[in-house]
């Protein structure tokens, strides 16, 4: 045999040779690092499942929150006992944690609360099953188990896998299981889109906007292949619905119940499962189990009443006003600190927050630019005026009383003129006599004296 190829042959080995492309790991790197304020707006139908094309988003989001050792840890046997693990002031805290990283990315009506813990039960479960098909080896020992940690895995709780997996309760649990899964007799064709979204496509298709029966959403979304043998009782379904039609009749609001046409085939459901309607929080609803005998002919309803778009609606605009007075508040205290910052720069620390009453206008001098004139430097403090009562005087006593005036004052003046020239006289000394002392003068006699 030539080991000479041609061009022609190696191109012809080139088209036969096909990549196959796999999917990378979920990273999610814009749901992880959405903008604080910012998160992903979600619905929900009347059985509280997601739906849209948010719900997908939603479901790969909690899958890697599953799949984080630090938010849910490996360690647990059990799903209920990771979540119900309580601290000291008897609080999940693990259940808090988780959903607080869900609520800070996702806004979602309350009443899904249940659909998103349980999901991420599911997917939680479904790790440590992939985990173990593939780093886990039932024939080596433990030890050499434990060296085979997986990328992305705490080591600490790979161990704990490790030795739960190894005790012959977790070996027969796991044989029964596989035997199970061998008996499985449906296998869905509708890839990643969820059950409730595919339901939700086929209410919009319908003219009147109503939601498919359960048996017509499973021959939607299981697709019979001859070759494998693979859902080979689809046929059966289908023959099923063209001799008794009645069996999938949604006319009346309901689309399940039990005696239908998809529980004639694949039998009486499991508990908490629903066939064909994906994870429903709660199955009972489904079928009105929680309804007594008793109560039957009285009109019964839920207390959640409002649509899932009404309360996300609400929600969003409490988050808008709740930022709009964040916003006012930050306002508020930059301006607060404003005004302090500019008191201690001129230098009145203890001063009011409020301007002073007693304000002075400023007035304008000849010659000089508008300068305010400057404060005085004796300033006396304010006193209260008292208001004082007299009695009027007449005009007759008024005209007495300023002659009376008059003639004091001339009085006064000749009194003022005598001591003057008095004054002059005594002052005036012989410049031959010598200087008296103070007591000489003293002694002298006054002239009145004499």
């Amino acid at each position: 045999m030539s080991n000479n190829i041609n061009g022609e042959d190696q191109l012809d080995v080139v088209d036969e040779v096909k990549e196959v492309k796999r999917c990378g790991k979920t990273k999610l790197i814009n749901v992880w690092n959405i903008p604080r304020g910012h998160r992903v707006v979600v619905n929900c139908n009347e059985l509280n499942q997601p739906i849209g094309e948010e719900a997908r988003v939603l479901a790969k989001f909690l899958g890697m929150v599953a799949r984080n050792g630090s938010l849910c840890s490996l360690s647990f046997k059990d799903w209920r006992l990771l979540i119900g693990k309580k601290d000291r002031n008897h609080k999940q805290i693990n259940k808090e944690a988780i959903l607080n990283q869900v609520k800070k990315r996702f806004l979602y009506p309350a009443r899904m609360e249940t659909w998103v813990l349980r999901t991420i039960g599911e997917r939680w479960r479904q790790h440590k099953s992939n985990l173990k098909s593939i780093y886990f080896d039932p024939h080596k020992s433990q030890d050499a188990n434990n060296s085979n940690a997986p990328d992305g895995v705490l080591a600490d709780q790979w161990v704990a896998l490790v030795n739960n997996w190894m005790t012959p309760k977790a070996q027969d649990l796991s044989e029964a299981n596989r035997i199970n899964c061998t008996r499985r007799k449906s296998m869905h064709t509708s890839g990643t889109k969820s059950f409730a979204r595919n339901r939700e496509e086929l209410r919009e298709q319908d003219p009147e906007k109503k939601y498919p029966h359960r048996a017509v959403l499973y021959i939607h979304t299981h697709k019979s292949n001859i070759g494998n043998n693979r859902n080979a009782h689809v046929g059966e379904l289908k023959e099923l619905l063209a001799q008794q039609p009645d069996l999938a009749d949604s006319s009346n609001g309901k689309d399940a119940w039990e005696g239908d046409a998809l529980n004639r085939i694949l039998g009486k459901e499991k508990p908490g499962h629903i066939h064909c309607l994906g994870l429903v929080p709660n199955p009972k609803q489904v079928f009105d189990a929680s309804t007594s005998s008793r109560m039957k002919h009285l009109n019964v309803t839920t207390l959640d009443e409002t649509s899932s778009k009404d309360v996300v609606s609400l929600r969003l605009e409490l988050e808008k006003l709740q930022k709009h007075v964040q916003k006012q508040d930050d306002t508020i205290l930059d301006l607060q600190h404003t005004v302090e910052r500019q008191k201690r720069q001129h230098g009145y620390p203890d001063a009011p927050l409020s301007p002073p009453t007693d304000v002075r206008p400023t007035m304008k001098r000849q010659g000089y630019l508008d300068a305010p004139l400057s404060p005085p430097t004796d300033v006396r403090p304010a006193m209260k005026r008292q208001r004082i009562y007299c009695q009027l005087r007449s005009e007759d006593s008024s005209m007495f009383g300023e002659r009376n005036n008059t003639m004091e004052d001339e009085n006064k003046d000749d009194e003022y003129e005598e001591l003057h020239s008095h004054y002059k006289c005594s002052k005036i000394q012989d410049k031959s006599k010598p200087p008296q002392s103070r007591r000489e003068v003293l002694m002298q006699p006054r002239a009145d004296e004499l």
